[in-house]
């Protein structure tokens, strides 16, 4: 296997020249992975994106790197055969649903642009499905579908918001009991914003916590029931740990005497 110098003037090993290994992934398309595969071409596509006008061939594989390490954590890996391959095969399922179309830098240079910002493609029952950019006949249906299906959502999560406000309070009180100075840190920040944002005492936010999920959808009911139950045992942990303040002492009767002769 030969040694081609890459853009940022190391060494690495490919099978073929880097520029061939890219163009060759993105016509080959040959990797997909399971049922929702489209649905994360579309969100991997407007994360590789996010403001620029088009990608060009020469700053694609840095720009897959770097999405990577964003969406997914770490740091960015180093511009292998490997990413080369992945990042050709994104571009070429973006090809091929439609969400992306050719385009040439003013250099000349091969480039791709984005045609849609939003979403075309959700998950539905398990697998991926396309919900945009549908022909006008069947995206009229989609969209009498989807209006269904919100309604049918909104009916379900004001249904489960009663069903588990019992609980929301529960726990709340529970944490409040165990460690009064609880403070709500980042894991929060996505169910106490827009009141407020972390650090927070939960003290200072519980009237509004304890119905906020009243207008949350069932999936995000569901995550804050099971945030509260796990800060439950924390903060019964650390009312455990906690340093004991000794109650005062009672005063003495010459104390007293002395106080009472001082009024």
């Amino acid at each position: 296997m030969a040694m081609y110098r890459n853009s940022s003037g190391t060494y690495s090993y490919f099978s073929a020249p880097p520029e061939h290994v890219l163009t060759r992934a993105i016509q080959a398309c040959a990797f997909a992975a399971g049922r929702c595969w489209k649905w994360s071409v579309n969100r991997d596509l407007i994360a590789l994106f996010g403001t620029l006008e088009h990608i060009a061939l020469d700053e694609l594989v840095e720009r897959y790197v770097d999405m990577l390490a964003q969406t997914r954590g770490g740091s960015p890996e180093k511009p292998n055969e490997f990413n080369h391959r992945r990042a050709g095969n994104l571009i070429g399922w973006g090809l091929r649903l439609n969400l992306l179309v050719e385009a040439t830098t003013c250099h000349g240079t091969r480039a791709w642009r984005l045609v849609d910002r939003e979403m075309r493609w959700d998950i539905h029952r398990g697998q991926a499905r396309q919900i945009r950019g549908l022909p006008d006949g069947e995206q009229a249906i989609m969209n009498r579908k989807l209006q269904t299906e919100r309604k049918r959502a909104a009916t379900f999560a004001k249904k489960h918001a009663v069903k588990i406000a019992g609980d929301i309070r529960r726990y709340i009180d529970k944490i409040l009991q165990e460690d009064p100075e609880t403070v709500l840190d980042e894991r929060f920040a996505d169910f106490i914003a827009p009141w407020f944002t972390p650090p927070q005492a939960l003290h200072e936010a519980s009237g509004i916590l304890v119905v906020a999920h009243h207008d949350w959808d069932k999936a995000k009911q569901e995550l804050w029931q099971t945030l509260l139950a796990c800060e439950c045992q924390r903060a019964t942990y650390r009312g455990l740990v906690r340093p004991r303040v000794p109650p005062p002492e009672a005063m003495s009767d010459e104390d007293a005497a002395a106080l009472d002769s001082l009024v």
